[in-house]
């Protein structure tokens, strides 16, 4: 009998049959028989339909365990008691054969090629399916699925959701690299803890913002609008970022907020910098009178309060969204990043130095690295109060006193490092300096300066080590450049220096001349050898320089690359 070709379809009554006909079927069907017999263990046609009949799970993806791909799967429409089926990795495009697998709870296609996934409507007991990595357009089928509690529908080329509407059950949903733009379906899936919506085409997020259960969200490389915060209470944050602390107020603010959230009120320890409370943590944690530490001892500041413990937003709005529209929502001029790398710096270099002394210090040290930040409270009060003003949420009267007393945390305090036990509170740096984009940056003195004497030196956002800081760039010395050897660092001093000085001060060798330009190397000042362009303005007498690639050899090359390849000849009057 000549074999069928993939286009002809073929039925039987039975695996058994499907067995007897083995040498009539299209390659495709062959390889999936021959596949399941070996899942059998047996080539018995009768005893092999039995062992299938009574399976309620079968694994047919592919990952790596076979020499080949299933393209078709027609023999497995008779295993009705089939619960959980895989069949990803392979190259399957027709999925009709599932059609009267009704018992299925579970069903694993990702990594296939296909298309229509009309004949998964009948599956109404579906709790699972997995569908990623596939062609799939249109998800029609699936809104009675009513059951589904998890959905992966990833790597598609979706457009329309609105069949997912009334999947009521659904807890974790992947819609992510799709098209989509209409995120709107989702509004009452009310039961969604975890949603994957990245690399999509979205630009509005209000129907996740009443999700109150959804704590896992990606919304990466969409086109969502972060929210930009202007304003009274921008100017506020900017007026207060540098002002001393008052410490009785900050006590009193710390004392209110602990009973806020029902917790007995702590030893509060106001310090003049980070630094002081890393180090006053350091001596709390200290057996009396000796220098070891001990777990048992640290509990003396009881457990860490994590960085939610002044925050209710679980009461009106989705904790995922949240967090996201805070971490996108845009700032200026903020050193909470770099401040908090710094105390990381602090923490980790304390804790080699108590190691090289035998002491081992108590794991809860982790949580300095962890403070509230006034930038904290003020993205929760900005997000507040613009879902009270945009939204019209209405606040309980405990999210409305946990707002109360965010304001007075922003208001009146610091850095705050919360423990159980004790709260220490560190005073606002009394200088931050920043360039025209944000960048911290200063010119012969700290960026960053608190009032006992913790100060870092930034030059547009790269941290100096205080005998460049200390210096204005106009008297930075061109032979530092050959004694650093911080690729970064140089680079800075090349900037801050500027070639013309450089050109004087290392007496660079000409290589080429061309009239008033001369072709200039250095050796030894970065990376590669560095090539100048010198040009003597004919009328002032000043040396200016310009950097060119190492690689050219005449002036007039580096002539012809400054200008755009215009040779020099076709110019008469050179600036």
């Amino acid at each position: 009998m000549s074999e069928k070709q993939p286009n002809e379809a073929m039925n039987f009554s039975s695996f058994a049959d499907w067995c007897r006909h083995i040498d009539s079927l299209s390659e495709d069907a062959r390889c999936t028989v021959k596949m399941l017999l070996r899942k059998t263990g047996t080539d018995d046609a009768e005893e092999a339909e039995q062992i299938l009949s009574s399976m309620t799970e079968l694994d047919l993806s592919r990952h790596g365990k076979y020499d080949y791909k299933i393209t078709d799967i027609s023999p497995l429409g008779e295993l009705a008691n089939l619960t959980n089926l895989e069949l990803g990795y392979n190259e399957i495009t027709d999925i009709s054969a599932l059609r009267e697998l009704t018992n299925l709870t579970t069903l694993e296609l990702t990594y296939n090629q296909i298309t229509d996934i009309s004949a998964l409507g009948e599956l109404a007991n579906l709790t699972t399916l997995k569908l990623g990595r596939n062609q799939i357009t249109d998800i029609s089928a699936l809104r009675e699925l009513t059951n589904l509690k998890l959905l992966e529908l990833g790597s598609n080329q979706i457009t329309d959701i609105s069949a997912l509407r009334e999947l009521a059950n659904l807890t974790k949903l992947d819609l992510g690299l799709n098209q989509i733009t209409d995120i709107s379906a989702l509004r009452e899936l009310a039961n969604l803890t975890k949603l994957d919506l990245g690399l999509n085409q979205i630009t509005d997020i209000s129907a996740l913002r009443k999700l109150t259960n959804l704590t896992e969200l990606n919304l990466f490389d969409n086109q969502i609008t972060a929210l930009c915060v202007l304003g009274e209470l921008a100017q506020k944050r900017l007026t207060l970022s540098t002002r001393p602390i008052d410490g009785q107020k900050a006590t009193e603010a710390i004392k209110v907020a602990y009973a806020a959230i029902g917790l007995e009120e702590p030893e509060v320890i106001v310090c003049s910098s980070p630094r002081d409370v890393c180090l006053q943590i350091f001596n709390l944690l200290k057996r009396d009178h000796s220098q070891n530490y001990s777990d048992e001892y640290s509990n003396r500041l009881g457990k860490n309060l994590d960085r939610k413990w002044m925050s209710s937003v679980g009461e009106f709005a989705s904790p995922a969204v949240w967090k996201y529209e805070l971490d996108c929502m845009t700032i200026e001029s903020e050193a909470d990043s770099t401040l908090r790398s710094l105390i990381n710096q602090f923490v980790d270099e304390y804790k080699r130095s108590e190691r090289t002394m035998g002491n081992v210090l108590p794991a809860n040290l982790i949580y300095l690295k962890l403070p509230v930040t006034p930038t904290t409270f003020f993205k929760e009060i900005s997000l507040t109060q613009w879902y009270i003003s945009s939204l019209g949420v209405n606040l309980s009267q405990k999210a409305q006193e946990i707002l109360r007393c965010q304001k007075l945390l922003f208001e009146h305090c610091g850095w705050i490092f919360p423990f159980e036990k004790f709260c220490l509170v560190s005073d606002r740096p009394r200088h931050l300096r920043f360039d025209s984009q944000n960048r911290l940056h200063a010119e012969g003195e700290p960026a960053i300066e608190f009032a006992d004497g913790w100060n870092f030196y930034y030059y547009h956002g790269v941290r100096l080590p205080e005998e460049y800081g200390k210096v204005h760039p106009n008297q930075w010395q061109s032979q530092w450049i050959l004694a650093e050897e911080n690729a970064e660092l140089r680079r800075v001093l090349i900037e801050g220096i500027g070639y013309d000085r450089i050109c004087q001060e290392l007496a660079a060798k000409q290589i080429d001349n061309w009239q008033e330009y001369a072709l200039l190397q250095i050796d030894n000042a970065d990376v590669e050898p560095i090539c100048l362009l010198k040009m003597t303005c004919p009328s002032t007498g000043f040396i200016h320089a310009l950097r060119v690639p190492p690689d050219l050899t005449s002036a007039r090359e580096a002539i012809r690359w400054v200008n755009w390849d215009i040779d020099p000849e076709e110019f008469s009057v050179q600036t």
